[in-house]
C-alpha cells in the first residue's frame, strides 16, 4: 500500500529526463484520470480514499508534461467533470503541487450518492479521448470495481471495448481493484474483470488490486514512456 503524500509530493516521484530538464519537446499524451470515490472508498482497512488521491498525484506529478492534456473525472453515481484542460509551462516544468493538490482534492472527495457510474466513466473516457485523436491516449482508472453498485453494468465490456478502439488510445490502468468477497463469494476483482469480458484481455489493460498499487505502478510509469514514442 502507497505511503501517504502530504507536504512534498515525493513520493513515487521519478527522475526527470533529460529532454524535460532541457526544455525538449516530447510526443504529447492526453492522461484521463477517473475516480471511483463510492464502495470501498469508506473501508478503511484498504486506506482507499487515500491510495485513490495517492495515484492522481503522482501521476500529474510524474507522468503530465507540459504539452499534455488532462481530463479528470469523478465517479460516484454519475461522472462529474472536475477539469479538463491542456497543461502548458516553460521550459518543460512539471505541475506545480499547488495545483496538483487542488485537483486531487476535488477529485476524490468521497460520494454522498449511492451507485458507482463506472460504465459511464469508461464511455466519457473514450468520448475525452475522441476529442484528441492525433494524440496518445492514456485511462487511469481507479475503482473498487464493484459492479453490483453499477446500475448499467451490461455495458460494461463495450464501454472499456470502446475505450480500446480509439485509435489514439495508449494504455488503460484499472487500479485498485477490491479483494473483499461480494455476493457471490468470488472477490470484487474477480467479479470485475469477468464482467469485462474479452475487453480486459487486451494487451493494453493494466490492472492493480488494493494491495498491490505501488508493486504495479513502477510498470504503468515504464508504459506510459513507451506510449510517448
Amino acid at each position: 500500500m502507497f505511503p501517504l503524500l502530504l507536504s512534498t509530493l515525493s513520493v513515487l516521484s521519478v527522475p526527470a529526463s533529460a529532454s524535460t530538464l532541457l526544455g525538449l519537446s516530447t510526443p504529447p499524451l492526453h492522461f484521463v484520470l477517473a475516480a471511483d470515490m463510492t464502495g470501498s472508498s469508506h473501508n478503511p482497512a484498504y486506506g482507499y480514499a487515500k491510495q485513490a488521491k495517492l495515484l492522481a498525484q503522482s501521476v500529474l506529478l510524474n507522468q503530465v508534461r507540459s504539452g499534455d492534456t488532462v481530463t479528470l473525472l469523478r465517479v460516484c453515481s454519475g461522472v462529474q467533470t472536475i477539469a479538463d484542460f491542456a497543461f502548458q509551462s516553460k521550459n518543460g516544468a512539471r505541475m506545480t503541487r499547488s495545483d496538483i493538490l487542488r485537483y486531487t482534492e476535488a477529485l476524490t472527495q468521497p460520494c454522498t450518492t449511492k451507485g458507482s457510474a463506472i460504465t459511464g466513466a469508461l464511455e466519457q473516457a473514450r468520448a475525452a479521448l475522441a476529442r484528441t485523436p492525433k494524440v496518445g491516449g492514456v485511462v487511469v482508472l481507479f475503482t473498487d470495481g464493484a459492479v453490483t453498485d453499477d446500475a448499467r453494468r451490461a455495458g460494461l465490456p463495450g464501454a472499456l471495448g470502446g475505450v480500446l478502439r480509439v485509435p489514439s488510445t495508449r494504455q488503460v490502468f484499472l487500479a485498485g481493484l477490491s479483494p473483499e468477497k461480494d455476493r457471490s463469494g468470488d472477490s470484487v476483482r474477480d467479479t470485475f474483470m469477468k464482467a469485462l469480458g474479452g475487453a480486459g484481455k487486451d494487451a493494453r489493460v493494466l490492472t492493480s488490486g488494493a494491495y498491490d498499487l505501488a508493486n504495479v505502478y513502477p510498470t504503468f510509469n515504464t508504459l506510459v514512456k513507451k506510449a510517448r514514442r
